[in-house]
This record gives structure tokens, sequence and C-alpha cells, in this order.
């Protein structure tokens, strides 16, 4: 394998096919004129990493760089039209939509907490789960004393700094509490539920 023995970025046949692929891309599978200059470089960056493979003895370099970009460019194109990819398929949620019952209403008014989950990875509980989570919660809520059943209440709305000054308590000592108050929780089985 000979090493090229020319500046790649200097030869006007490989700027040349460059610039007609990339002109002959604009405009299909979703290539906007601002894709121009990344698909330049993305080209010109795959030429420069084939050029070790070119043997003078097999073929011309020129059809050697020619082969690279039109590979190159199919596999991009056949990449962007794969089905989970298909430019084609994205629609705004704004678009207004025919809902049988209910007539034009925007697509993403359609979404749910279902489908959000499913795109977040995530599953919300039952109803049953947060009824007995609540119940479960407030058994050992009742078990704290009184300043720190307080200061959980007002941490529902405020932060540490607002609850130290309300109480007129240390914010140390509310974090010693926000401490303990946790290891409470833990020894009740509830550290999944724990996230202040």
């Amino acid at each position: 394998m000979a090493k090229a023995s020319f500046d790649p970025s200097e030869d006007r046949f490989i700027r040349g096919i460059i610039k007609r692929k990339v002109n002959q891309l604009i405009g299909r599978a979703g290539f906007t004129l601002q894709d121009r200059e990344s698909l330049e470089q993305e080209l010109f960056a795959r030429v420069l990493q084939s050029l070790p493979r070119f043997n003078p003895d097999v073929a011309h370099r020129n059809k050697f760089v020619t082969a690279v970009v039109e590979r190159y460019v199919a596999n991009m194109l056949r990449n962007k039209k794969a089905e989970k990819r298909d430019y084609r398929r994205i629609t705004s949620l704004n678009v207004t939509i025919e809902i049988t019952d209910e007539g034009p209403t925007e697509l993403s008014q359609t979404i749910g907490d279902r489908e959000l989950d499913a795109r977040l990875g995530r599953e919300r509980r039952s109803e049953q789960e947060l009824n007995e989570l609540a119940l479960d919660m407030a058994e050992v809520m009742s078990t704290l004393p009184d300043a720190w059943q307080t200061m959980l209440e007002l941490r529902k709305s405020r932060t540490m700094v607002d609850i130290a000054e309300v109480m007129g308590i240390p914010r140390t000592t509310l974090n010693d509490w926000m401490r303990r108050i946790r290891q409470r929780f833990e020894k009740a089985g509830m550290q999944d539920y724990l996230e202040w």
C-alpha cells in the first residue's frame, strides 16, 4: 500500500467531488443548506480515513476517492431513511389533528402520562400504592416530635433558610433534624421515597 504523496486538502478533485455530492444531498433525506459545511467536513474526514487503504496498483486515486465518497453518501442516505430515524416521520406537536368526538385539537394535547413515562423510561405508582405510601408516611411522621413535624410541613413549600427564619432555629440544627428524620424513615423501610 502506498502512502498519499499529495496534500488531500489541496487536491481539486477531492474538493470537487465532495462539493458535488453535498450539493446532491441538500434537499434530500432532510439535509438542508445549514448542513452543507458539516457534510463537507464529514466526507473529507472519511476520505482522509480511507487514504491509507489506497493502493495505486489496484486503481487510480480518483476512482478510489470517488468510490469512498459515493459509498459513504449512500450509507448516510440509508441511515437517514432508516425507519427509526426517518426524518419524514418527525412531526411538530403543535399540528392540529382531528379527534372523532372532540373535533380538532393540537397533537401535544393528546400526549398523556403513559407516553411521557414511556419516553423517560419510568413507571408510575398505582393509586393504591400512592395511598399506601401516604398512610405509611403519615404513620412514621406521627411518631416524630412536634417541632420536626412543623419543619416537614414548612419544607413542602419553603427553603431551609426560610424555615430557619420562621422557626427561629439555626439551619445546622434543622439539617441535623433532617438527617435524623431520614434515619427514622430508613428504619421504617422507606428509603426509596426519601428525595429531599
